[in-house]
Order: C-alpha cells, then sequence, then structure tokens
C-alpha cells in the first residue's frame, strides 16, 4: 500500500510541477498584449507580472515548507514574492492581506490562521479584483466564493487514519490530543475523525487542549497531561514543529514506552521517527499545499479557471516507510531552502 501511494504521488507531484513549469513559461512568453475574458464579453490584458503576497499563519518549518511550494509554482515567471507571517494571530492575518492589497499585489495566497480571517482577507482581495488561493482547505464555508483554488486536505479522514493506526498498533488507555490552534477547522476535523474511530474502542481521550503548533507551547499540555493521568500512554500531536517538542520532553524524562503519533513532517522530526520517542505520523506535504494554491492564483492571471479544489494526499508513515514517502512528496522543496528561512 505505502509503495502504491508513493509512486501514486510521485507522478501526481511531478505532474503538478510539470504544469507549473508549462505554465510559467507561457507566462514569461506573453506580453502585455496577451488578454482574458472579463466576464463581460470584453477582454482585459492578462496580468503576466507583478508582486503576489503570501501570508503564512504562523512560522516553522511546516510554514517554510509551504513558502517553498509558492516559489517553485513562480518559477520561471516574472512574478515576485513577497511573504509574511502573523504569529497565529487573526487580527493579523487580515492586517497583512490589507497591506499588501494595498501595496498593490496582483495576487493573493493565504495560509489560513482562522477561516474567519482567511475569508475576511480573501473578501478584501476579490473586491480589487485579485484573485485568492488558500493552502489549507478545511472544508465549504461562505468564504469559498472568495478564493478562486484551494488545497482540500481532508482532515476528518487524517483523524481516521491516526485512530485505526491506534487500534492496530497500541494497547487500549489513555491520550492526550494536542491540537493546533482551534479556530482554523483543521484541528477540529482531525479530532472528529480520531473520535469516530475511538468510539467504543477502549481508548479514552483524557486530555484535549491546544499547542499553537509551538513546541513549547505543547510541552505544556504533555507535563500537565501526565501530572493528571501519571499512566497516560499514548500522544496525539497535530503537527511535527510540536511533535518536535514532545519528543524532546519524551527523552528527556526517560519516556520511551509512549506511543507518540504526529500530523505532517519536517526534517527534524523525521530523525526523531527514527526513535523510540515518535511512532508515527500522518503524513502530507506542506510543500504541495502552496504549490497547489499558487497554481490556482497563477492560473486565474492567466484567464483560465483553475478547479476550485485539489486534493492533497496524506498516508500514515513509520520509520520503515517516511523515507520513501518523503522522496515521492516533499515537505519542502529544498532548492527555495535558503529564500525562507529569514521569513
Amino acid at each position: 500500500m505505502t509503495e502504491q501511494f508513493s509512486n501514486m504521488g510521485r507522478r501526481r507531484f511531478l505532474q503538478g510541477a510539470a504544469v507549473v513549469a508549462i505554465g510559467g513559461g507561457l507566462l514569461a512568453a506573453c506580453g502585455d498584449d496577451e488578454t482574458k475574458d472579463d466576464g463581460t464579453g470584453g477582454t482585459t490584458p492578462a496580468v503576466t507580472s507583478g508582486l503576489i503576497g503570501l501570508t503564512l499563519n504562523g512560522l516553522n518549518d511546516y510554514t517554510k515548507g509551504v513558502a517553498t511550494g509558492v516559489y517553485k509554482a513562480l518559477e520561471g515567471t516574472e512574478y515576485k514574492l513577497e511573504v509574511v507571517q502573523v504569529n497565529y494571530d487573526a487580527a493579523q492575518e487580515l492586517a497583512a492581506a490589507e497591506a499588501f492589497l494595498a501595496k498593490g499585489v496582483v495576487g493573493l495566497i493565504i495560509q489560513p490562521n482562522t477561516v474567519e480571517s482567511a475569508g475576511a482577507a480573501a473578501e478584501k482581495a476579490v473586491a480589487k479584483g485579485v484573485p485568492a488561493g488558500n493552502c489549507i482547505w478545511p472544508g465549504a464555508s461562505e468564504s469559498d466564493k472568495f478564493f478562486v483554488g484551494v488545497a482540500e486536505l481532508d482532515s476528518v479522514q487524517g483523524g481516521r487514519l491516526i485512530g485505526e493506526y491506534l487500534i492496530a498498533n497500541a494497547t487500549p488507555g489513555k491520550v492526550c490530543v494536542v491540537q493546533g490552534v482551534v479556530g482554523q477547522g483543521f484541528s477540529e476535523r482531525i479530532d472528529e475523525g480520531l473520535d469516530e474511530v475511538l468510539k467504543d474502542s477502549g481508548f479514552e481521550v483524557v486530555v484535549r487542549e491546544q499547542g499553537f503548533f509551538d513546541r513549547t507551547k505543547a510541552v505544556g499540555v504533555v507535563e500537565q497531561a501526565f501530572t493528571a493521568h501519571p499512566d497516560l500512554g499514548i500522544i496525539v500531536a497535530y503537527s511535527a514543529s510540536m511533535s518536535n517538542g514532545i519528543s524532546q520532553w519524551l527523552k528527556d524524562q526517560g519516556k520511551d514506552t509512549v506511543i507518540h503519533i504526529s500530523s505532517d513532517a519536517d526534517e527534524e522530526m523525521i530523525g526523531w521517527m527514527k526513535t523510540p520517542y515518535q511512532s508515527a505520523t500522518r503524513y502530507y506535504s506542506s510543500a504541495q499545499t502552496g504549490l497547489i494554491a499558487a497554481n490556482a492564483v497563477l492560473a486565474s492571471l492567466r484567464g483560465e479557471t483553475p478547479e476550485f479544489r485539489t486534493v492533497v494526499e496524506q498516508v500514515i508513515a513509520t520509520s520503515e516507510t517516511i523515507d520513501a514517502i518523503v522522496e515521492a512528496n516533499p515537505y519542502m522543496f529544498m532548492d527555495y531552502k535558503d529564500k525562507v528561512q529569514n521569513i
């Protein structure tokens, strides 16, 4: 199954990159007189250059991976990219989008902090005729009409995958869940799938708290969980950025029998997966989410109507399978790693 996923993922991922390369070539080749339908029967010039803004919900290796996907999409074009991160703050997310629009960006790409703030930012973009793409779409909402395309990640299914792994590999017992940011629509949907599978299974979620994608805050949640439940045997965290801190804490405490599962991946986490302190992850590529959202914006600027939803692939990865899975769908385009280090 893993080999099938890896082969399928590699084909789709490389096909996506090929579309970017072809699209980029077309964009670079077309001149200022290139036109697109303006929706009224007339035509307006296609936008072939200019500034594109990217807002990241925070700053960690995951969001840097998202940014490399956007850089990959813009490869070979005449667009410039500016990136800001908003410290997991909804008001900052909207303010950053407004600042980009005031600068005259021709496209806006959003890695949402919350559904509401990302939607409000996209609505502002639409009002100025600027296409907006969404790097991680949790599901249908009133904001959908403001985005030209989204990277669709089925987090309910992601939660199911985590739950199924636990049932197959762990002894039923107490579970601590470390969420990301409640309000994104991301953590809540993983919760939904996880709870669905674990219902009546003997596994009991005794702690469920936000870690805000921060390793220190995530460790705080875990410490408090063990204080309240010394017999806790399972930790599920919803990001590599949090799991890295948790793995280090488990090692420092000598807790090498705890089942610890994460979501997504980065370089540090892959190292922890080769130790007793992390068992598995629900893997998907953050770079792919940026690539998808940016592709949608570029297609709109060319005058095309992009697919609204493009699925982000996901699978449970273990120490035995993680290397092959990451090779097929890298979490970061390493050619752009240096460009995203100082966002």
